[in-house]
C-alpha cells in the first residue's frame, strides 16, 4: 500500500432492495425458489426487492421478513438491517402526505342533502321494497312448499312399536302423515307418534299450500321387535 493513502468501503447506491434481487438473479434463483428457502410469500418478497415497503404488513412482520430473505442470499444481516432502517425514515412522511392529502380531499367534499334529495331516496326505497314484495308474491305462489324430514332417517330399522316423526315446513300449509292431517306450530315444525306394525312401514308426508302446490316426502322404516329367547329344555331326570 502506498503510503499516505488509506483505503475505505464505497457504499452502493442502490437500495436494499436492489441489492437483493441482484444477489437472487446472480445465484439464478427464482421468486418462487425463494418463498420456498424463506417461507416468505412471494409477493412480499418481491415488495421487498422494489423497497415497496408501504405494500407490506406491518413493521413487525416485514423486519423479519428481510432477514429471512437476507440470511437466504447469504447477505450480511447487521447491513440488512441498517440498510431497512434507513430506507424506512422516509416512510412516515410519505404515509403522513399522503393522509392528509386523504383529508383534504374528504374535507373539500360535501354533501348537500335538499329536499329533492331526499324525496328522491325514499321514492327510490319504495320502488325497491315494491318489486321485493312482488317477487316474494310470486315466488310464493308460484313455489311449491318446503317439507324437511329431521327423524326418523330413511330405512331406520325400530324394536318398538312406535316412533316420533319429525320435520319442518312452511307456516300457512296443509301437512299430512298417511292422510291424516297434523298440526304445525307457529315456527314450522312439526311432531306426530307413530304407531308401527311387524315389517316394513310406509309413511307418506305431503305438504299442501294455499294454490294447491304439493311437496312430499316418503319413508320406509323396519319394525323387528326383539323375540324372547326360549330355553332349551332342561333333561329328563333318570
Amino acid at each position: 500500500m502506498v503510503r499516505g493513502f488509506s483505503t475505505r468501503k464505497i457504499e452502493s447506491n442502490k437500495t436494499l432492495g436492489e441489492q437483493l434481487k441482484a444477489i437472487r438473479v446472480r445465484k439464478e434463483l427464482s421468486l418462487d425458489d425463494a418463498e420456498i428457502g424463506t417461507k416468505v410469500r412471494a409477493n412480499y418478497l418481491e415488495a421487498i426487492e422494489k423497497s415497496d415497503w408501504p405494500a407490506l404488513p406491518s413493521e413487525v412482520y416485514v423486519r423479519g421478513f428481510v432477514l429471512a430473505y437476507a440470511k437466504y442470499l447469504e447477505y450480511d444481516i447487521d447491513q440488512a438491517c441498517l440498510s431497512y432502517e434507513r430506507e424506512c425514515k422516509l416512510q412516515p412522511k410519505i404515509r403522513q402526505s399522503t393522509q392528509i392529502s386523504y383529508k383534504n380531499s374528504v374535507k373539500d367534499y360535501k354533501m348537500i342533502i335538499t329536499p329533492k334529495l331526499v324525496g328522491y331516496s325514499f321514492i327510490s326505497l319504495f320502488v325497491i321494497a315494491l318489486f321485493g314484495y312482488i317477487i316474494l308474491q310470486v315466488a310464493s305462489f308460484a313455489g311449491s312448499p318446503n317439507l324437511k324430514i329431521t327423524s326418523p332417517g330413511n330405512g331406520s330399522i325400530y324394536v318398538d312399536d312406535s316412533l316420533d316423526l319429525k320435520g319442518i315446513t312452511d307456516t300457512d300449509i296443509m301437512l299430512t302423515i298417511n292422510d291424516e292431517q297434523v298440526p304445525i306450530t307457529n315456527d314450522g315444525t312439526f311432531s306426530t307418534n307413530l304407531k308401527l306394525h311387524r315389517g316394513i312401514n310406509v309413511i307418506k308426508v305431503k305438504a299442501t299450500n294455499k294454490n294447491k302446490k304439493e311437496t312430499s316426502e316418503v319413508l320406509t322404516v323396519e319394525y323387528k321387535p326383539v323375540t324372547a329367547q326360549i330355553p332349551s329344555a332342561l333333561p329328563v331326570a333318570q
